[in-house]
């Protein structure tokens, strides 16, 4: 019965530790999917997104991440001002934690800006701008030196 139970809970921790902070943050503006060996975040506001993929297998964690400082802490969405301003918010304070050791925390934004420029250095991250315009999507790829500049 303790084997049991020891294994349930240690599933339900596994479980809970692999959920992001990102659709809590931003609700159903985004969506996360995977497909084919890649994983994709898609923030949506309006009829235009910012888009982000990576590919791989631990794909998941990086580009969620990734997506979460681009969003907090270099898009100029105006739908991101109380996302942005909300610096001492549980998720945002968790994400930055992760890379502590790499980017300085004095300011949430340039901890944010900083570890956008180590994910975009560490993994051959695919970010663009997307517009859907009469029943078209138009897709404008961001470079990487956009990251840290906004689009």
């Amino acid at each position: 019965m303790r084997k049991i139970l020891a294994a349930l809970l240690l599933s339900v921790v596994s479980l809970s530790s692999n959920a992001h902070e990102l659709p809590s943050a931003l609700g159903d503006s985004v969506q996360v999917s995977s497909n084919g060996g890649s994983t994709t975040v898609e923030y949506c506001p309006d009829n235009t997104c910012e888009v982000f993929t990576l590919s791989g297998a631990s794909a998941s964690l990086p580009i969620q991440d990734f997506a979460f400082v681009y969003l907090f802490g270099v898009s100029e969405y105006i739908y991101l001002e109380p996302f942005q301003s909300n610096e001492s918010s549980p998720a945002v304070q968790a994400v930055l934690a992760r890379y502590r050791s790499d980017c300085p925390q004095q300011s949430a934004r340039t901890a944010a800006r900083c570890i956008v420029s180590l994910l975009a250095k560490r993994h051959a991250i695919q970010a663009s701008f997307v517009r859907y315009d009469e029943g078209e999507r138009n897709v404008v790829p961001i470079s990487p030196a956009g990251y840290r500049h906004g689009t």
